[in-house]
């Protein structure tokens, strides 16, 4: 990295986009302070899917094994409706020859942070600051002046670069005063994590499934520490209502027997964007993952896309530190337009598949049936939807 004697940037955000980036800059030589608002790490179970690509384009700087080690390994991908069961079976073995990695790593977000920030501890130029928040800064044309606090006693501090992973409510975007152009869903999803075992209340139940319902298309993981399900939240349901154990227990009990509301170990309610910023950062400051991009989770692509928004500016300042616009140009020109055609595009299918937006029981049924059956044309959604597709499209895989 040219100059890389005088690199120092600052990051604000400590979740996993940020980490990783953080990681990949560090053990290259340059000198990293991350801020971060929360006071230590968030178990947050709100993203749980590592694909193939992801796992391919990190494994050359170490991170995947460590990450496979803590989750689990997942191929089958079923598509169901809760009155017939499977409809159709999906399987990574028919991209083997693709790949490294032939299936979903389940794994909650929060063990990859946590393995980060072990790794980071024995990096000695960089330093990890939780109870920390970036409030403002300024840029000239080689340096950004940042101003943080932790509360009580703010600092100006000068970096060659600011990263903004502080996610879709985060400030960098805001003081940058780039739009974040889409729009929210008018319905929320309520995660669930539980500690029964759903394949026992489900019969032939795989560790990844979806299932279209108009009213109650959900989404059944298997994550290590438990399982997960998600489904929509009713405009007129209330964020508080929606976890009150008795609203819970009627809206899973007529879908899943013998379930019991008492088993339940997580619980939360999200808000749903399609966004993306209209440019992904100005000068020396530059927007990653949530912050830059927002989808639906029906899909797992939104901390996947993140990820690979770490990798992609993480090679483009390797060759370009000192060109901070062309830094800029090759990241956006390489990332922005999959987080439309590719992450977008794939999540906003899924989400219309699901609840049967403009296609009818019969017709989504004989489509995944058939899905299925032609495994070239399944061999193709699941290039796409492991985001292989994506990665070799922009240049990071080839």
């Amino acid at each position: 990295m040219s100059s890389s004697s005088q690199a120092n940037c600052l990051i604000a955000g400590a979740g996993p986009v940020g980490l990783t980036l953080a990681y990949l800059l560090g053990t290259s030589g340059v000198r990293v302070t991350i801020v971060e608002k929360d006071p230590a790490l968030q178990k947050d179970y709100r993203a749980s899917t590592f694909h193939a690509a992801t796992l391919d384009l990190l494994e050359p700087y170490g991170i995947s094994q460590p990450l496979i080690e803590r989750g689990i390994k997942c191929p089958i991908v079923q598509y169901r409706t809760w009155s017939d069961g499977v409809i159709a079976t999906l399987d990574h073995a028919l991209i083997e020859d693709e790949t490294r990695h032939p299936y979903r790593l389940q794994c909650e977000q929060f063990k990859l942070s946590e393995w980060l920030l072990g790794a980071l501890e024995k990096i000695p130029n960089v330093e990890v600051r939780y109870g920390w928040e970036l409030t403002g800064f300024t840029m000239a044309d080689d340096a950004v002046t940042a101003t943080v606090t932790d509360g009580r006693s703010p600092r100006q501090e000068t970096y060659s670069y600011l990263f903004g992973a502080d996610g879709g409510r985060g400030v960098t975007r805001r003081i940058l005063d780039i739009a974040f152009e889409g729009f929210t869903y008018p319905e929320r999803i309520l995660v669930l994590g539980t500690r029964a075992d759903l394949s026992q209340l489900i019969p032939g139940l795989a560790s990844v499934n979806y299932v279209a319902d108009p009213e109650h298309y959900a989404h059944i993981l298997r994550i290590p520490d438990m399982w997960r399900l998600s489904l929509p939240l009713p405009e007129q349901v209330d964020d508080v209502q929606a976890l009150e154990s008795d609203y819970i227990r009627s809206r899973v009990e007529p879908l899943i027997a013998g379930f019991d509301a008492r088993d339940i170990a997580v619980k939360k309610v999200y808000a749903v964007h399609q966004r993306v910023a209209a440019a992904y950062g100005r000068g020396r400051a530059l927007l990653a993952g949530d912050a830059a991009h927002l989808n639906n989770p029906k899909g797992g692509m939104g901390l996947n896309g993140g990820l690979h928004d770490a990798v992609s500016l993480f090679r483009h300042l390797t060759g370009h530190w000192d060109d901070p616009a062309m830094v800029l140009s090759l990241y956006e020109a390489q990332r922005r337009p999959e987080a439309i055609q590719a992450i977008h595009k794939h999540t906003q299918a899924n989400y219309n598949a699901l609840k049967g937006v403009n296609v009818s029981r019969e017709a989504l049924v004989a489509r995944w049936q058939e899905l299925e059956r032609d495994k070239d044309a399944q061999r193709r959604f699941l290039l796409d939807a492991s985001m292989l597709s994506s990665v070799r499209r922009c240049g990071l895989l080839t």
